[in-house]
């Protein structure tokens, strides 16, 4: 029985046939750096895609980063000129007396309706009306943080129209609070489409860029459709 199934093996490959195919796309980068791939694509999303001729992806990439740096740069710009805004309101409506635009410092004027004393009575005073009373409550000095130069009094809050002034101020910050976010966003949005292009582009490089044929060769037995027996096709 053996032997007849040694005469049978030797049988079919003797009437076989053996057919070499080459797929072109798996070395068609094999000329080409993976580290200028994936520079290209670091440096702008799809460059490295188009660097080694894969065209499927790369607009994608490139509107995406268009549109990205759109927001960041517009979101950036908007910020700035609510936080301005803000600051000139305060100027405007609580008399504050800095040119510094610094948030910290924006935000301790929303919190507080004056720095020494709120003009007028009011009914139902809060506890935290006035900063430089919050700041001897806590046992800090009232010039620990910001020097007694700086000053300003949105009024009593019996008044409906400080307390507008107010309300409004407050809505100023939150929208630059709002744009600092959309920026946030943008820029890690911005550097997550990178990441994935140089994934991309590394994933084409190893696809399309091989060296050995070792590692590519397949040997692949099929039967002839018109009888002429079996077929061996090496793929590489």
């Amino acid at each position: 029985m053996r032997l007849f199934l040694a005469i049978l093996l030797c049988a079919t490959f003797a009437f076989s046939q053996m057919v070499i195919s080459v797929d072109e796309s798996v070395s068609k980068n094999s000329g080409k750096s993976l580290f200028v791939a994936l520079g290209a694509s670091a440096l702008l999303p799809g460059m490295g895609e188009l660097y080694l001729d894969e065209h499927e992806m790369v607009r994608p990439f490139v509107w995406a980063d268009a549109a990205l740096w759109l927001v960041a740069f517009g979101s950036y710009y908007t910020g700035e000129r609510y936080i301005s805004s803000a600051h000139d309101y305060a100027v405007r409506h609580a008399g504050l007396t800095t040119n510094s635009k610094k948030v910290s410092l924006l935000n301790t004027v929303g919190d507080y309706r004056s720095r020494s004393g709120v003009d007028g009575q009011n009914s139902s005073p809060d506890n935290d009306e006035d900063y430089n009373q919050a700041m001897i409550r806590s046992g800090r000095a009232i010039d620990a943080e910001y020097n007694s130069s700086i000053q300003w009094n949105w009024g009593s809050s019996d008044n409906p129209e400080t307390s507008e002034h107010i309300d409004e101020y407050k809505n100023r910050l939150r929208n630059y609070r709002i744009s600092r976010i959309v920026f946030q966003v943008s820029v890690g949005a911005l550097v997550l489409n990178r990441v994935i292009s140089v994934l991309d582009a590394m994933r084409i490089y190893r696809k399309t860029s091989s060296k050995s044929l070792g590692q590519r060769m397949q040997f692949v037995p099929e039967f002839d459709e018109d009888g002429g027996g079996l077929l061996v096709n090496v793929k590489f």
